[in-house]
């Protein structure tokens, strides 16, 4: 064995705590970075086994989309990992300083000095790395049982959705090359984190090191302390900012580390109080039963016009969708209603409209074309009636929905676009084509139940027009404890006027039919929410606990390397009391300033994810301030922890032994 390696290993037994617990950060980043790949191992045997052959022939597209962000996610992992692990070897490295400074006295080269360092990382990565790998299969097992659950209620959700076999069963899968590949990263996470201290310390002249005992250059002269903290903590509040103020470079490391550990928990929890109240924004009071029909479309634009026309291949007309709602009608006590739309075949022009004050100036009001989007809303007779009664105009008008819902900046926002005064509309087809519609009367909101009215106010331009041909089209009920049965007897309707000839047949046939739950669509994207959110915690845990290793074993490092500083401080007169008060005070001072660092990064980055959040949904950024105060009161509680262990260590210690410990160290 080579004397670099033998030094190496000598200091790894001597420091076991240390050792234990640079051994449990390398670890717990190999860990992390295998189970991602124990998860992306196991969607791409879920994609396979869903997709069958078609998978050997788009295989390539397929995995990149699994392994780019498993990759980008292990990319993550490693840079968290060389922070942390990096400052653990700083803090060894310096904890030996005037041990390497003997070294070079004897003859030992710079180089051997560099990869002295870097042997204690072999060293570590031996008994790190495997018991990661363990450590992250187990991970990877649960999290792909746990993610395999969701799935398959998401499985079920979607039965209900499409009327088809559907099959997607996530199963625990790794391969040999997911520890080759975890295994890879980790060694370079960890030759990456020794590579800055051996660099550092090969540098360091014999001199040096035997004269000063440390690599920082401590500030000379007059050294500024803190007003506020002497008044909080007495004359040892002022002891302890002017010492952390003159080692900046030795408590650097566990500033940082809690910095990183509260960024991510802010962090997450910021992105989650965002994804339950996109939950939330989804939710509907209503537990509507939904019979769906939609004709697929040829997208495209007009060549000569340059607007977006969209080909309907199988419209459906009023006398099929009343035909249809007659007959479900027919099963029970319940009512059955029908809502259908159109926004494929015209446009309305902003010339000769009449809008209120500010309507144009509304976002999304129009598109590129200076014109608005035209949804033509078509209803069963028997709704269509009452509305009629409701707004007070004879059947046969045209309704015009006259309210604009929009999303401005995170805010749901409702105007009124059109003046009353408004009698007609000029539509135009994407060809150019012009005509004229009537308007006879104006639907409002208290006109009719909100829901309805919530369901029908999709567009800008929104009218009511009877007997209008439709692209898709839905019944709606409430069967209460008839639903299974009426939905055997709405498949059967929809069977009778669109008989499905296969299980693949949706395509060629050129229309979809469904049968669901209104709230069904919305509990699949919540579970995918949860699943993601479930994810999200547990990584950022695991990284906390990465940051957390790394700042017990800087600040540990540090109280016993100034532990001739401490027996100094007592033989001038410093009480014990005054001593532990002025440490307390320095890792409270450590952890005001990481807090702050922490919460100001952790607040922007959920804030930045909001930017593009709040322009799908009407969400506002905001931070629970229970979870910001729960974050940075745990990174208190385990310095507060750490610095009382590390106290109580020394109490046995007596001023003589310490000194001398110290210069023979």
């Amino acid at each position: 064995m080579k004397i670099t390696s033998r030094l190496a290993l000598n200091q790894l037994t001597r420091n076991k705590r240390r050792t234990a617990g640079t051994v449990m950060a390398i670890a717990l980043s190999t860990a992390l970075i295998t189970a991602v790949m124990c998860f992306a191992t196991s969607g791409i045997d879920m994609l396979r086994n869903v997709l069958d052959d078609d998978f050997d022939e788009y295989g390539g597209v397929y995995r990149a989309m699994v392994f780019i962000p498993a990759f980008i996610l292990t990319g993550l992992i490693a840079f968290m990992s060389v922070s942390v692990i990096s400052n653990i070897f700083q803090a060894s490295a310096n904890d030996r300083i005037k041990e390497l400074g003997i070294l070079k006295c004897v003859g030992g080269t710079s180089k051997q000095i560099k990869k002295t360092v870097i042997s204690e990382g072999l060293w570590l990565s031996l008994a790190g790395i495997p018991l990661g790998l363990i450590i992250g299969v187990a991970l990877g097992y649960l999290g792909v049982r746990i993610a395999g659950g969701y799935i398959n209620n998401l499985v079920e959700i979607t039965k209900n959705i499409v009327m088809r076999r559907f099959d997607l069963e996530l199963v625990f899968s790794v391969r040999l090359y997911s520890f080759i590949l975890a295994s890879a990263f980790a060694l370079l996470t960890v030759l990456l984190s020794a590579m800055k201290p051996a660099k550092q310390m090969s540098r360091i002249t014999a001199v040096e090191c035997v004269s000063f005992g440390n690599t920082h250059k401590e500030k000379t002269g007059k050294i500024s302390g803190n007003l506020f903290w002497k008044k909080l903590w007495g004359i040892e509040g002022e002891l302890g900012a002017r010492n952390i103020s003159r080692k900046k470079k030795a408590f650097k490391p566990a500033i940082r580390a809690l910095s990183m550990g509260i960024c991510l928990l802010l962090s997450t929890f910021g992105l989650a109080a965002q994804l339950r109240d996109m939950e939330n924004y989804m939710q509907s009071d209503k537990n509507l039963l939904m019979v769906d029909y939609t004709s697929l479309r040829d997208e495209g634009y007009n060549e000569e016009t340059g607007r977006r026309e969209d080909i309907i291949m199988h419209p459906i007309d009023a006398e099929r969708y009343n035909a249809i709602n007659d007959k479900l009608n027919e099963f029970g006590d319940f009512k059955v209603y029908g809502i259908g739309g159109n926004k494929d075949t015209y446009f309305v022009k902003a010339d000769g409209a009449e809008f209120t004050s500010g309507a144009k100036d509304a976002p999304g009001m129009f598109n590129e074309m200076g014109e608005m989007e035209f949804d033509m809303v078509s209803l069963t007779n028997e709704l269509y009636s009452d509305i009629c009664k409701a707004v007070g105009v004879e059947e046969g008008s045209n309704i015009l929905i006259n309210t604009y819902t929009f999303n401005e900046d995170g805010e749901r926002k409702e105007i009124t676009p059109f003046a009353e005064t408004t009698k007609e509309l000029s539509l135009v087809t994407p060809d150019g084509t012009e005509s004229k519609l009537a308007i006879n009367g104006f639907l409002d909101r208290e006109d009719i139940d909100e829901w309805y009215f919530d369901y029908l106010n999709r567009a800008a331009v929104m009218v009511i027009v009877p007997g209008a041909e439709a692209r898709s089209f839905q019944w709606q009920c409430e069967p209460g404890d008839q639903e299974e049965e009426f939905s055997e007897y709405a498949r059967s309707v929809l069977d009778e006027y669109y008989p499905i000839l296969s299980d693949d047949s949706y395509e060629d046939q050129g229309f979809s039919v469904r049968i669901s739950r209104e709230n069904t669509m919305v509990k699949a994207i919540n579970v995918m929410l949860v699943l993601g959110e479930i994810i999200l915690y547990g990584f950022v845990i695991m990284l906390a606990l990465i940051g957390f290793a790394g700042f017990i074993s800087t600040i540990t490092a540090n109280i016993r390397a100034r532990s001739k500083e401490f027996a100094v401080l007592k033989s001038v007169g410093m009480t014990g009391g005054s001593l532990q008060k002025m440490l307390y005070s320095e890792s409270m001072y450590c952890t005001l300033k990481a807090s702050l660092k922490g919460a100001v990064i952790g607040t922007v980055i959920p804030w930045l994810i909001n930017l593009s959040i709040r322009n799908a949904f009407p969400i506002k950024f905001h931070m629970p301030l229970y979870m910001a105060l729960l974050s940075i009161g745990i990174v208190f509680m385990v310095v507060l922890l750490i610095t009382f262990i590390e106290i109580k260590k020394m109490k046995g210690q007596s001023l003589i032994e310490t000194i001398r410990m110290d210069s023979i160290r």
